[in-house]
């Protein structure tokens, strides 16, 4: 079954709808980025499923960075459409929580649809198109999300070359058992992030932070180039996003932030053994 599964992520991975160029991949997390072929794809979908019904909002912070990501990379604006009972059920977005995550409020566009159906319609309208950078969905009931239904989207994102970010609220709990056509999905759970000392004694809360799983990785490249194993279903990254710098931190390591890249310094050379006629020469 392992080499089967391999086999077909590889022709997955060469192959694909008529017409299709090469995806040009995003990178967000080193521990993820190496089982995706570099990145996120930015014309394809990608699942967003919170771990347990609390996280509604932190799969929400989660794909909103995202979206920060790919909207840096491009002049165009993100599109974020919600089913209108997953407003109701974990509250509206807040103008200055955005902008402080990293996202310009005058590059997002809000669309709140009367029920799920209608939501599909505009998200996979707005990917057909091609104009936004990013098209951020969620939504709450799943009876209309089926296979066929998750196809139609990815082949609008293809065809419209937008990447799709989308959010199934209810769906807590049960990220390995969705059949779907998406090309990853990330079960996100909430993390507690550092604080920021402040006046009076108080502290802050710190930088956004979250627990990420990569369930789905349905283009991930097998071969030597990029190893099958290296995508770990079960492995819990911790996540922290710096909106500064539009980059996740992989914090999971006792709190190393592995991400940081080295600096290079000049440094002595090395000390070694050497005949005392050598020393005196110099």
């Amino acid at each position: 079954m392992a080499r089967l599964r391999r086999a077909i992520s590889q022709i997955e991975a060469e192959a694909g709808p008529e017409g299709e160029r090469p995806a040009r991949r995003l990178p967000f997390a080193r521990a993820f980025d190496s089982a995706l072929s570099g990145g996120l794809a930015d014309d394809a979908l990608h699942e967003i499923v919170p771990a347990q019904p609390a996280d509604g909002a932190v799969a929400m912070g989660f794909a909103l960075a995202l979206a920060a990501r790919f909207i840096s990379r491009r002049p165009a604006s993100a599109l974020v459409i919600g089913e209108g009972f997953a407003a109701e059920e974990s509250g509206a977005l807040y103008g200055p929580g955005l902008v402080a995550h990293g996202l310009p409020l005058s590059r997002l566009v809000f669309v709140r649809a009367p029920d799920a159906a209608l939501a599909f319609w505009a998200i996979e309208e707005a990917l057909k198109c091609g104009a936004p950078a990013v098209v951020v969905g969620e939504i709450w009931s799943l009876k209309g999300y089926s296979l066929a239904a998750s196809r139609r989207l990815l082949l609008a994102a293809r065809k419209g070359k937008v990447p799709a970010l989308l959010i199934l609220a209810s769906a807590y709990g049960q990220a390995e058992r969705l059949s779907s056509a998406a090309e990853t999905r990330f079960e996100i759970a909430a993390a507690p992030s550092a604080t920021i000392p402040a006046a009076a004694g108080l502290d802050l809360p710190g930088p956004f932070a979250c627990g990420a799983r990569l369930i789905k990785a349905r283009l991930a490249r097998a071969g030597p180039e990029a190893p099958f194993q290296a995508f770990d279903p079960g492995r819990v990254i911790h996540l922290e996003w710096r909106s500064q710098d539009m980059t996740f931190k992989d914090m999971t390591f006792g709190g190393m932030c592995v991400d940081d890249q080295a600096i290079s310094l000049p440094l002595a050379a090395a000390s070694g053994d050497r005949s005392r006629a050598a020393a005196r020469r110099r």
